[in-house]
């Protein structure tokens, strides 16, 4: 049984540009039940080979696991991390290398290059506030990736928040499937998340389905909308200082990045920026229109000309971005301390494959230090 699924036709100036970073890389094979098939650049193009099982490296998994990542419901990290796939070849280093071009070859989703991002003349570091129209926020956000929109609650609702917001904290407790925890320097926990938040505070439920919220959570789709009990509902962020390891200071990262893609992006998060945010405590940094692309997991260490915009905040402002848009929350220079609470908005699609009490970070909530070490 053929194993490559039929897609569009690939540009061949992406796929020559994919290729050429594959030099050193050599072919890949997947090993599925009794079938396998090949993948190697071949000058300027990426040859497929079904049922030939020499590749430099090869990778064993079940049927469904293939057809999920081929499908885009779960990546590759993902099937790592669940132990459903094993190199008989090989290891993770060149499977993670083949992904983003497997991305464009199996869905059509293009590896990120930061030469083909047009921005349409537009400031990546442009802030609005509410009284832009709607036309003009959601191009920036469809151009971009990501907004910034200040002022948009005050400073009593964000106080009232906080409030909140520690009440939950003093309440949290390692494994409890409602909380994110890091390890400090001295091998203590600490928080750095709580998650389906507005399920037990009615305060964060008034700003989950607060009017100003929906408006910007449905800038680029009317139909999207936000899920309380299901993908950790609506999520509070809480940036812990110093160096811990774990995931308080996350990665950079694409949020599909343990699956989801065919059925949750175009999602859209809205970041209500509950003490606000610079470099101290530890801002978002997003890359300017690497939204809708695939992205090497260690980018950073091949792309040294790729575009890093950091993105500061007052309490009251809030940063809107779609998930699959490149972003980070790198440690804090100083203090720490920047919490943000997330309300995501979900296609109608979601709902149809998501049943409360899941999500996909799942299998990630109780292993971030496992997590983090694959960066």
């Amino acid at each position: 049984m053929a194993l490559s699924p039929p897609a569009p036709p690939p540009d061949p100036q992406i796929l020559e540009s994919a290729a050429g970073g594959l030099a050193s890389t050599g072919s890949i094979t997947f090993l599925v039940g009794d079938d396998a098939v090949t993948y190697s650049a071949v000058g300027p193009t990426i040859r497929v080979a079904e049922a030939r099982a020499d590749g430099d490296a090869a990778v064993r998994l079940s049927r469904r696991a293939w057809d999920d990542m081929v499908g885009q419901f779960r990546t590759t990290i993902n099937l790592l991390l669940s132990n459903e796939l094993s190199f008989e070849r090989g290891g993770f280093e060149q499977l993670a290398d083949w992904d983003p071009v497997l991305r464009y070859l199996h869905a059509g989703i293009p590896p990120y290059d930061p030469s083909r991002i047009d921005l349409r003349g537009r400031d990546p570091h442009a802030a609005f506030t509410l009284d832009a129209d709607d036309a003009d926020l959601a191009a920036q956000l469809r151009t971009m990736g990501y907004l910034h929109v200040r002022g948009v609650f005050s400073a009593d609702e964000m106080r009232a928040a906080n409030r909140e917001i520690d009440r939950l904290a003093e309440r949290a407790r390692p494994g409890d499937d409602e909380s994110w925890w890091a390890t400090t320097e001295d091998g203590g926990s600490v928080l750095c998340r709580l998650v389906y938040a507005t399920v037990r505070s009615p305060v964060l439920a008034a700003l989950e389905n607060d009017a100003r919220v929906r408006r910007l959570g449905t800038l680029i789709d009317p139909a999207l909308r936000a899920a309380p009990d299901r993908m950790e509902g609506s999520a509070v962020l809480l940036k812990a200082p110093g160096n811990t390891s774990g995931l308080s200071n996350i990665p950079w990262h694409q949020d599909c990045g343990m699956g989801g893609h065919a059925i949750m992006c175009p999602a859209v998060s809205v970041g209500i920026q509950v003490t606000g945010s610079d470099a101290s405590t530890g801002h978002l940094q997003v890359l300017p229109g690497s939204h809708g692309q695939a992205i090497h997991y260690r980018w950073e260490q091949r792309m040294s000309d790729a575009p890093v915009v950091s993105i500061d905040t007052a309490p009251g402002d809030v940063t809107v971005h779609i998930q699959d848009l490149m972003h980070a929350s790198p440690r804090p220079t100083g203090a720490g301390g920047r919490r943000t609470m997330y309300v995501t908005h979900y296609p109608p699609r979601l709902f149809d494959h998501v049943g409360p009490g899941q999500a996909f970070n799942d299998l990630v909530r109780n292993r971030t230090e496992q997590v983090a070490r694959l960066r």
